[in-house]
């Protein structure tokens, strides 16, 4: 069950709790091997998120490890079901950055999301005129941006949203972002009523932290947090790169972040006053 392709969130988490499993019992990778009738270079595999286990051989590595949770086995056991799926958005494997791909897979199964943002509406809030104008700056260096299909899975995404089950999302936006003319005074004027709409509905939050609030908890740049049933993660990008966050204490250190910022905010009702102020003046 060797994957050709790069590990995925989840066959990489799987891997990480199998490897805490073995440590928490004293077990080398060699004697864990041993217990288990495996090679040691197929246990690395497992624990690095490069190969796969179905449910029989990962209810012995249980059993083996004493695991008798009932919880703590399901969770193991659903990781283990989905790690190899691949969704629509794999097929931009090598256009976009992997982070990028991971972080799309956890969006559509997300129960939650947390976004701050600093200079930009979030992706998943955006129209696309606004969309379209960041992808046409997106290249740097000389380097190319497809444009149109970059637009495309950014609104894709957007899916999520209107799913039966959709995710809860909790946005905290810059003034800054609001006042920045992206696309024109048009284009601003139509993301800043698509705001309004979309905050409205029962499972989007948006709230800004205005110029007033001074320094805060998120000065060091914009990072969002999410969810699953089995997982929460952190992303935090940069213009050439972006990276993940899943211990446990970054998850909690990024969650107080979040909260810090949600105090130093506007209440929702107040946003949407600010976000219609700005709107009428573009």
């Amino acid at each position: 069950m060797d994957n050709p392709q790069r590990p995925t969130m989840r066959s990489r988490k799987l891997g990480q709790r199998l490897r805490a499993l073995r440590e928490e019992r004293g077990l080398t990778l060699q004697g864990a091997a041993r217990l288990l009738h495996r090679t040691p270079s197929s246990l690395s595999k497992l624990e690095t998120g490069k190969r796969g286990i179905r449910r029989p051989a990962l209810e012995h590595m249980l059993d083996r490890y004493e695991v008798t949770d009932s919880r703590d086995r399901e969770c193991l056991f659903d990781l283990a079901e989905h790690a190899a799926e691949k969704g629509w958005w794999h097929r931009y494997e090598g256009r976009l950055l992997s982070t990028t791909v991971d972080y799309i897979g956890l969006e559509s199964e997300a129960n939650s999301i947390k976004s701050f943002q600093l200079h930009l509406i979030p992706g998943l809030l955006q129209i696309e005129a606004y969309a379209r104008a960041i992808m046409k700056v997106g290249g740097s260096q000389g380097e190319s941006v497809e444009v149109d299909a970059m637009t495309a899975v950014r609104l894709r995404r957007q899916e999520v949203l209107s799913k039966p089950r959709p995710p809860q999302l909790n946005a905290i936006v810059s003034e800054a972002a609001l006042r920045q003319r992206i696309g024109g005074e048009a284009t601003m004027e139509a993301q800043l009523g698509h705001l309004i709409e979309v905050s409205r509905l029962g499972h989007v939050t948006v709230r800004v932290l205005p110029f007033s609030a001074g320094a805060h908890a998120g000065i060091n740049g914009s990072f969002s947090v999410i969810s699953t049933r089995d997982l929460s993660v952190v992303l935090v990008e940069n213009l050439t790169a972006g990276w993940y966050l899943e211990a446990d204490k970054d998850v909690r250190r990024y969650d107080w972040s979040f909260a810090q910022l949600l105090k130093s905010s506007l209440s929702a009702e107040d946003s949407l006053i600010l976000i219609e102020k700005l709107r009428s003046k573009t």
